[in-house]
């Protein structure tokens, strides 16, 4: 039998997040104290605590939840097809990083955020790779996956730092052909 989460936990946790979320729009995130969060939220700090283990636990969960919407259902993504994938996952960070050119964050901040995205697109690679290549050694698409979140991080961080003169769409239409060429010799 699933238990379900009491919705007082729930509320609790998206009162955190919002309040966090608000406070990053005015200061930098070294600047963002758990008391400055408990007192926007207007919770304990115990409450806090109960929730995350830190700032940098809830900053992990926070930018973990938006990729994640900005990625959208993984059971819409398993129908996928490889290249499918690659260009939504390349859509769904110019979208992220689009919104988060918002919100200036500091190096620190911006290391944290980068190696959650690529843990969690090293994730999804991997799973697509395996679902693709199943007669493939783990190891060897384990690579592979690095390599592909390493080229779909680079088009977005290249398209992040451009004039914005071409869609995303358009950005990466041209590069996909040659990312498919490096897949197809699997």
């Amino acid at each position: 039998m699933q238990t379900k989460t009491d919705p007082r936990v729930l509320r609790t946790h998206k009162l955190i997040t919002d309040a966090f979320i608000i406070l990053s729009q005015s200061k930098s995130f070294s600047d963002i104290s758990v008391k400055d969060i408990t007192e926007k939220a207007m919770i304990n700090r115990a409450t806090f605590y109960n929730h995350f283990l830190d700032k940098y636990d809830l900053l992990e969960k926070v930018v973990e939840e938006k990729l994640s919407l900005n990625l959208g259902c993984d059971k819409q993504k398993s129908l996928l097809t490889l290249e499918q994938t690659i260009k939504e996952i390349f859509l769904s960070l110019t979208r992220f990083e689009t919104s988060l050119q918002a919100h200036s964050a500091n190096q620190e901040e911006n290391e944290t955020i980068d190696s959650i995205i690529r843990i969690e697109l090293v994730n999804i690679f991997s799973k697509k790779l395996t679902q693709t290549n199943p007669s493939i050694e783990s190891r060897l698409l384990e690579k592979f996956a690095k390599w592909l979140t390493a080229t779909v991080r680079g088009m977005s961080h290249d398209w992040a730092e451009s004039d914005h003169s071409e869609r995303p769409e358009e950005y990466i239409a041209p590069l996909l052909p040659f990312v498919m060429c490096g897949i197809k010799t699997l």
